[in-house]
């Protein structure tokens, strides 16, 4: 599927519909649908265990990976919080980003969770965004409890969500990030709009990632880093059974 055939949603929110909801989650088959600007509905439909919303085959590299991607997923049933944290991204982009991180870079983190110990462990100076009081509770009390490991003091967590999250993004400094990571919730911070009010805070040469590019809800990002060195990676990601799209850019 072409995503340029397709209009992105006016209101950056695509709702997800199971005409068999039994067969459809095991097979991870998938309708979105949403409104464009001039009143009139797409939809989109795909089967998210083979394939991404747009069609794409995952990565050799992330088959290969299934056995881990399952140990995870199995791993986060019992806790959210899983042994050894890893981004929820595909796993593709866990090894790009991997390659990219180093102790004292500075990454701001819209939507927070596994990926925001991973990247404490990795000796970063990390300011996360989150909208859920209950998980970001969590996330703080396994820094404190793991504060050596974590290093507590490069961590500032801020629970906030939608307009208030917009609002506080656009108040931070330009370029004053190496990384921006957005994995938030659409349905309480809007991707793209935290993409529209943050980018500016990326250095030049620094990095944008968005997960899950590949959900109509967030195509407009295209256009808003039209130009810019792009690396794409769909595949399986650890702790879900799912394929993914995650996206990189440099600015």
């Amino acid at each position: 599927m072409n995503r340029n055939k397709l209009t992105p949603p006016n209101v950056e929110l695509a709702t997800a519909r199971y005409q068999n909801p039994v067969i459809d989650k095991l097979f991870g088959r998938t309708t979105l649908e949403w409104t464009c600007d001039d009143g009139h509905k797409e939809q989109l439909t795909a089967s998210l265990r083979l394939t991404d919303y747009e069609g794409n085959m995952p990565s050799f590299y992330s088959v290969r990976k299934l056995p881990y991607v399952l140990k995870t997923y199995l791993q986060s049933k019992k806790s959210p919080l899983i042994k050894n944290p890893v981004p929820f991204l595909t796993m593709d982009a866990i090894r790009f980003l991997d390659g990219l991180i180093r102790p004292g870079l500075r990454v701001l983190e819209i939507g927070g969770g596994n990926s925001s110990l991973w990247f404490l462990e990795h000796g970063v100076n990390l300011t996360t965004y989150e909208h859920d009081k209950d998980w970001g509770m969590m996330l703080m009390d396994e820094v404190q409890k793991n504060s050596n490991k974590y290093h507590q003091e490069r961590f500032n967590l801020k629970m906030m969500e939608g307009i208030d999250t917009i609002k506080d993004l656009e108040k931070l400094p330009n370029e004053s990030f190496d990384i921006l990571l957005i994995d938030s919730m659409n349905d309480h911070t809007r991707r793209t709009a935290c993409l529209r009010a943050a980018m500016s805070k990326v250095k030049e040469r620094g990095w944008v990632v968005l997960d899950n590019s590949d959900n109509p809800a967030n195509w407009s990002a295209d256009k808003m880093l039209e130009g810019k060195e792009m690396h794409r990676f769909t595949g399986y990601a650890p702790m879900s059974l799912f394929v993914g799209q995650t996206t990189f850019w440099r600015m």
